[in-house]
């Protein structure tokens, strides 16, 4: 006969691992582009976050965290959402990149008044939300979400759970760095533009005083700004795709 007392006891070192792998992944899923939007509803990532968490501790990649005592068991807890907090900060950097450059062409092409709907905290400009939007999509086509938990599901033999020494914390400063500035060498062509249209209405405007320069140049400028977003836009979106790996540099 069975020894019935066993029962409990792995049952509660499996809650106590999936109770870890949710502290890990929670972060993961809230940041993680496309999945992790604010216009996905709370509930169907808290579900995706569960189911996740399930198939993990299923999986034998990671040794259950010691239950002797509340406090070392507290103490992994906190370790494991520092140490997916700071993977899921990595992932969510990649669309700052994209509404870093969108503020920037926005206020390039004067668009930047023209505010669009929340999808983060805040409103942002039409061209941020536009990237944003098409570079969540274009990283879900890619299964971009699929091998972002591949990784993190190989991630556990290099950090394992509470082994927060083992987390490289330049990574986070390296992918905010690396990140802001390809953020504005995407939007630099239009900076530039914006730079050379501005020096050409200053000598229009020295030659000839008189003419008002603000009402042909301001409106042209949003046109032309518009017509060069929506010629680059495809070719921008794929070179921040294929400088993604760069910025999320444990994927």
């Amino acid at each position: 006969m069975p020894d019935v007392g066993l029962i409990p006891d792995a049952l509660a070192t499996w809650i106590a691992l999936v109770l870890a792998v949710v502290a890990r992944l929670s972060f993961v899923i809230f940041f993680m582009p496309g999945i992790g939007e604010q216009t996905v509803p709370v509930q169907t990532r808290v579900l995706i976050l569960l189911g996740l968490s399930a198939a993990f501790s299923m999986t034998g990649f990671m040794t259950a965290p010691p239950t002797d005592s509340f406090a070392s068991y507290a103490g992994v807890i906190a370790t494991e959402v520092a140490i997916g907090f700071g993977l899921g900060v990595v992932l969510r950097v990649t669309i700052w990149t994209l509404n870093i450059a969108g503020t920037v062409i926005s206020q390039s092409i004067g668009l930047s008044q023209l505010l669009g709907i929340a999808l983060e905290h805040e409103q942002q400009t039409m061209t941020a939300n536009l990237l944003s939007m098409a570079g969540a999509a274009l990283l879900l086509s890619a299964d971009f979400h699929i091998k972002a938990m591949a990784s993190l599901l190989r991630l556990y033999t290099d950090i394992p759970i509470g082994a927060m020494d083992a987390m490289n914390t330049d990574m986070l400063v390296q992918a905010f760095f690396s990140a802001f500035g390809f953020a504005i060498m995407l939007a630099w062509p239009f900076v530039a533009v914006n730079l050379l249209y501005n020096i050409c209405l200053g000598f229009i405007n020295k030659a000839l005083p008189s003419l008002m320069v603000a009402f042909v140049g301001a409106p042209l400028m949003i046109g032309a700004g518009t017509i060069l977003l929506a010629i680059s836009i495809m070719g921008l979106l794929v070179v921040w795709e294929g400088r993604i790996p760069d910025i999320v540099v444990w994927k």
